[in-house]
């Protein structure tokens, strides 16, 4: 009973914080001049995320438990790609993806890029061939190096996209009544909150899974992250209430990208070996499978812009990835 009130007071208070979290990347994006689709992607993505960072570091370095962060890193891509559906419900008569700027096909290819990596990754560890150097595999600070390529090229194409916009019409300040100074230090200290609202919950998390005694790799892929990823809903729904649609769909697919970097930062810090030779690799392989297909599929919702809903209130874009999650975790369980 005890266990089931804190879980209720953390997921209140990360409703709280996560949705001034969200307001308060918007005044940033404006104050930065990098725009939603960067604050969002990186900014307010790896604010949301740091809790995957925090838990996971905790699973491999200290609980030796490398099935449970690297299911909660690949399984965190999958309930993000699923939160673009959940989402869209919430968007009304125009589909979330209609009124998302098509750039953030740029984040979501990389998406795919990042995960294709970590899918090769555990396959060749699976086949005996791990590419390890010292103590870390070379497909970790691949995942790395791509991260940080990922966040220049974003930063590139949305200064360019953005300066393209303020010659054909004059930019529109909302917030000028908040400094600069102001909105960085609020921000700050709301990313803060939510790392360690987050990492609670995840704990939280943690022993309802030692009460329910489900396996690591599914409680990975499913608890734990679902408990990491809810402030990345909690920020993006604020978003979208905000009007500010495309600060909620770049922090979910920047979510993602961070989710991958974080995988490459638990092998350096898991010491005893490569970190992709000690996981259950059939299933890890198949859940990054599944996210790269998900992310395709969001990628062509977001090209093929659907005008219309099915009868079940989604775009089929978005049945397609409500689909997909739910028979990836049934095949995760089984596993």
């Amino acid at each position: 009973m005890l266990l089931f009130f804190q879980v209720i007071v953390c997921v209140g208070l990360v409703v709280i914080v996560g949705t001034k979290l969200s307001q308060s990347a918007d005044v940033l994006a404006e104050k930065t001049g990098l725009g939603r689709n960067w604050v969002g992607a990186i900014l307010l993505a790896g604010a949301t995320s740091l809790p995957e960072l925090a838990t996971g570091i905790s699973a491999v370095a200290v609980f030796n438990a490398p099935d449970l962060a690297v299911g909660g890193v690949l399984g965190s891509c999958l309930f993000n790609l699923l939160l673009l559906a959940i989402l869209d419900i919430f968007m009304g008569p125009e589909p979330l993806l209609r009124r998302a700027a098509i750039s953030h096909g740029l984040a979501a290819g990389l998406g795919c890029v990042m995960l294709g990596v970590a899918a090769i990754g555990i396959l060749l560890t699976q086949a005996g061939t791990s590419l390890t150097i010292a103590w870390f595999g070379l497909p970790s600070i691949v995942l790395l190096i791509l991260y940080l390529v990922s966040a220049h090229l974003i930063a590139q194409f949305e200064l360019r996209r953005r300066r393209e916009v303020l010659e054909q019409e004059a930019e529109v300040f909302q917030y000028n009544h908040i400094k600069p100074m102001q909105a960085y230090v609020t921000f700050t200290l709301l990313a803060g909150a939510i790392v360690v609202l987050g990492v609670w919950l995840a704990s939280l998390g943690d022993q309802v899974a030692t009460v329910t005694q489900l396996g690591q790799s599914f409680v990975g892929a499913l608890l734990l992250a679902a408990a990491t990823s809810l402030p990345e809903f909690v920020a993006s729904l604020a978003a979208i209430r905000l009007n500010a649609v495309d600060l909620a769909v770049s922090n979910l697919f920047g979510s993602n990208l961070f989710n991958l970097a974080i995988l490459g930062i638990y092998d350096l810090v898991y010491l005893r070996s490569n970190l992709l030779v000690n996981i259950n690799h059939s299933v890890h392989l198949f859940t990054a499978i599944v996210a790269i297909v998900m992310t395709a599929i969001a990628l062509v919702g977001l090209i093929y812009r659907a005008a219309r809903r099915s009868r079940l209130y989604l775009t089929w874009d978005g049945l397609g990835l409500i689909m997909l999650y739910l028979g990836g975790m049934y095949i995760i369980y089984q596993g």
